[in-house]
């Protein structure tokens, strides 16, 4: 079995770990290293996604007919699932219209976060190429299935905010 990787791993050692390769990549690379930092953790998110997808084609909880009929109720559930899955902490997740929103209160521990003091330094927006670039591969699986679904992922607000607002993650899936 391999090891778990990006927000599908709870352990803060393994985050730690993965910050501090992106500091290196840093400290060698300069700004150019945040490419293939970001290429990297999507490409973690993808694998996990069509991992997912997978399992619920075989559990018969997903189906393509469903999700065309209402792609972002099927968004919405897959990323539920996701988290369900993984355990930890549970987002709270809903739509509106063509967006579906995944919020983590500003209150609630964050793993990403803790490691971030440990390790040996990071990048101050470190959720832009680490954790939602996660997130944009686990979802991205559906652009490749669902020829004419695009999904634009955008931030909302986040916990880095001076305020220490909620972090809140949008996804609009547009069908063309």
């Amino acid at each position: 079995m391999t090891e778990k990787k990006g927000l599908d791993n709870l352990s803060i050692k393994a985050r730690e770990k993965e910050i501090d390769t992106i500091k290196f990549f840093y400290d060698e690379f300069g700004e150019s290293a945040f490419r293939s930092v970001q290429k990297y953790h999507f490409s973690t998110g993808y694998q996990k996604g069509y991992e997912l997808l997978g399992s619920l084609l075989g559990s018969k909880k997903f189906s393509k007919n469903r999700f065309w009929k209402d792609p972002v109720c099927g968004v919405k559930e897959f990323l539920i699932s996701y988290f369900e899955q993984r355990g930890g902490n549970m987002p709270e997740i809903w739509s509106e219209n063509d967006t579906v929103y995944l919020k983590t209160a500003a209150e609630i521990f964050c793993i990403t976060e803790e490691a971030e003091k440990k390790a040996l330094t990071c990048h101050n927006d470190i959720c832009n190429i680490y954790c939602r670039s996660f997130v944009e591969g686990l979802l991205s699986i559906f652009e490749e299935v669902f020829p004419g679904i695009i999904i634009n992922f955008y931030n909302v607000s986040s916990r880095r905010d001076e305020k220490r607002s909620d972090c809140v993650e949008a996804f609009q899936i547009k069908h063309f």
